[in-house]
């Protein structure tokens, strides 16, 4: 069967999604400053009301390259030993598409004066798309293994996480893709469940600059595990600056180290804060893979709704 350059390309993308979805997806760089999307535990861990919302687009110029949205928001409950939250996602791979809506809740335990624990849950469902009429072909051979119209399946899923915090110190552990789906008749690709470890430390380096080095540990115990090592400087209070390098580590399968150096990237990241309540940030991404020259692109916007806690008002901390 003839195929042209452009269904080649789409189904390539399709299919380096499907396996990525196993180990992370969906992709972010600016998750540093919202863990909400990827740890339930996190929910109203800053005491406060945050509404966060972020576009990525991933390798800009690529025909069927992923794009990722999101809106997301979490706060304290009356009780402050109760967190909670939400999110929305949609993300969109090629031919392939996940839609989902979560709710989240987390019970808060004080440790210390100065750190807490939470532990959270979230349940929701995401709808899965294959859309067949994406597929350009060359001819009118049929092809059995791309469906000729939208394939769509609507599955529930869960996660569950561990959230530490201090004023300068957290740690976080999570789990997603709890609920089992297994069958062998869809052609949907649909992602396995797989782990988050993140931690971080927030060092003053002046009196109005501070360092903050972190990382994320993403595993899914069937392949080379995703690290994130990244370091950003606060300016002031207002201004954000930093970068990311992201690798593979083949610590639970064996895998040649070639084939890590093909998941290796670098992020830069700006993050401003306009107003004390309104935060702007943007990110610039670039594989250091063959796709190198299709740069990464992702923009977030946040507002915080302050309060007042014994006759001051209470602000969103660092962490």
């Amino acid at each position: 069967m003839k195929t042209k350059l452009p269904y080649l390309l789409t189904l390539l993308v399709a299919l380096v999604v499907q396996e990525a979805t196993a180990q992370q997806a969906p992709q972010y760089t600016q998750y540093i400053f919202n863990e909400l999307v990827i740890n339930p535990g996190y929910s109203g861990s800053k005491d406060i009301v945050n509404v966060n919302a972020t576009y990525r687009t991933q390798w800009t110029g690529l025909e069927g390259a992923p794009t990722t949205q999101t809106i997301s928001v979490d706060g304290p409950a009356k009780d402050a030993r109760i967190g909670w939250g939400a999110h929305l996602i949609n993300d969109v791979a090629g031919a392939q598409s996940q839609t989902g809506a979560y709710a989240n809740i987390a019970m808060r335990i004080n440790t210390s004066r100065t750190s807490q624990l939470s532990l959270g849950i979230a349940g929701g469902i995401s709808q899965y798309t294959l859309d067949g009429t994406k597929f350009r072909k060359g001819d009118d051979t049929p092809d059995t293994a791309i469906p000729e119209n939208r394939e769509s399946q609507i599955l529930p899923d869960a996660k569950i996480g561990m959230f530490f915090n201090t004023e300068r110190f957290y740690t976080g552990l999570s789990i997603a893709n709890l609920v089992p789906f297994k069958d062998d008749k869809t052609i949907i690709a649909t992602p396995r469940r797989h782990y988050f470890l993140s931690s971080g430390y927030m060092f003053d380096l002046g009196p109005w600059v501070r360092l903050k080095p972190s990382f994320l540990w993403k595993e899914d115990f069937k392949g080379p595990a995703n690290l994130d090592l990244n370091a950003f400087l606060l300016l002031y209070n207002r201004v954000w600056l930093g970068g990311s390098y992201r690798t593979a580590v083949p610590v639970f399968t064996d895998v040649k180290m070639d084939d890590i150096k093909k998941r290796n990237a670098w992020a830069a990241l700006v993050q401003v804060y306009a107003t004390p309540k309104f935060r702007i940030g943007y990110s610039y991404d670039v594989s250091l893979t063959k796709l190198r020259d299709y740069s990464s692109h992702e923009v977030s916007l946040g507002y915080s709704f302050f309060k007042k806690q014994n006759g001051r008002t209470i602000t969103p901390r660092n962490l």
